[in-house]
């Protein structure tokens, strides 16, 4: 049922997507009015995340308490023994805010949001987050904020386990992350397999980059029973250092997937070459992959938009690359950078679940972006409407 159906709109809209040579741009307007739901032209009515659950500590603080911690704002730095103390800082101040964060997360609040904007979508489709927490107050947080948004949730709860968290230091429009994670990277196979029935209900399954690290066996064991059973697997990169140290994995389970999310770094990281133009990253990554098969890359760029490909094996070439730009922003308008990539890609797969062609689905990705920037963390008015092609 799922084989090839993700890729079979060759033909997207009013553009002939199998041009090679030249390929086709977009510049999206603000405003174009919804569509009804076809059923025919779904191609998934649920999809289930693998990932690490996170919640974002975040407070306004000053250079002095960085300075006390050896921290500085623009870097990310993983917990120990000198910067425990930071978490505590920030819950002490009076603004502290707790933002349910991680790729995975950010990116299944914002496609449910996305999804449930049209009332006709709630009975039709769903989103569902699997992953381990702790049995604590940070885990009731991250449960409400599904709840709040429409995400389903199969998460074992690890005794004596503080769920994972990142602490988020805020100076105007800089950032300093101090992520932890703790009970998310312990999530047993004996859980998958109590819930294997649950899990193996959903049509497509999207891997968390980050994840590979720690729990590589459980995710390619997930993936083979969702490609034996010819549903779809999505997998992000999530970062250039997963890419690099983890690259044997992070090629195994891109062979088994349909998709590939990542950014450009992550791409020609993935590659191994830099400074090449789009299709050649595209096609170097595409025939070093041994699983040969119809598969999209989608690639955020940052201000240079988004990038879709696909790879024609029986030609050996890219079969067309759809460029998409964002609208423009003033950059008094732009509150933080972080998860934005991530909302690009639940918008993007709120539409594709619903059979949109694929100028739509980049459409609703930025959509999505352009307001979670205007906010700290991956934030929404749950309320906020956008209107989608």
């Amino acid at each position: 049922m799922f084989g090839n159906t993700p890729f079979n709109d060759q033909k997207d809209g009013n553009v002939d997507m199998t041009i090679s040579g030249q390929f086709p741009y977009f510049n999206y307007s603000s405003q174009i009015i919804p569509q009804k739901i076809n059923n025919s032209k779904i191609r998934f009515r649920s999809m289930i995340a693998i990932g690490n659950p996170i919640v974002d500590i975040s407070a306004e603080i000053t250079q002095e308490i960085l300075k006390l911690y050896n921290l500085h704002f623009g870097e990310t730095v993983f917990a120990n023994p000198s910067n425990e103390g930071f978490y505590k800082a920030l819950e002490d101040m009076p603004q502290v805010t707790y933002i349910p964060g991680g790729s995975i997360q950010n990116t299944l609040r914002v496609a449910a949001w996305c999804l449930y904007m049209n009332p006709e979508n709630i009975n039709l489709f769903k989103v569902t987050m699997l992953g381990a927490t702790g049995n604590d107050t940070y885990c009731n947080k991250i449960i409400s904020a599904f709840n709040q948004s429409g995400v389903n949730h199969i998460l074992q709860k690890i005794p004596n386990m503080e769920t994972s968290r990142c602490g988020v230091g805020i100076h105007q429009k800089e950032r300093c992350l101090v992520p932890q994670i703790k009970a998310s990277n312990c999530l047993t196979e004996d859980f998958v397999n109590e819930h294997e029935k649950e899990i193996m209900s959903h049509d497509a399954l999207l891997i968390e980059g980050y994840f590979l690290q720690e729990k590589y066996d459980l995710c390619l064991n997930l993936c083979t029973k969702f490609k034996d059973q010819r549903k779809v697997v999505i997998l992000t990169l999530s970062a250039v250092t997963i890419v690099q140290q983890h690259k044997d994995k992070i090629m195994e389970i891109a062979n088994y997937s349909d998709i590939i999310v990542g950014n450009m770094g992550e791409l020609e990281t993935l590659a191994e070459m830099n400074g090449m133009d789009y299709k050649t990253t595209f096609e170097k990554v595409s025939k070093n992959l041994t699983i040969k098969k119809d598969r999209l890359f989608l690639i955020t760029h940052g201000s240079k938009g988004a990038i879709v490909g696909k790879y024609d094996y029986t030609r050996g070439n890219i079969d067309f690359i759809l460029q998409c730009f964002p609208s423009v922003m003033k950059m008094e308008d732009i509150v933080d950078l972080n998860g934005a990539g991530d909302a690009f890609l639940g918008g993007f797969l709120s539409q594709f679940m619903q059979g949109k062609n694929l100028e739509a689905c980049c459409k609703a990705g930025n959509d999505a972006a352009n307001v979670i920037l205007k906010n700290i963390g991956c934030t929404f008015d749950k309320r906020k409407k956008i209107q989608f092609s």
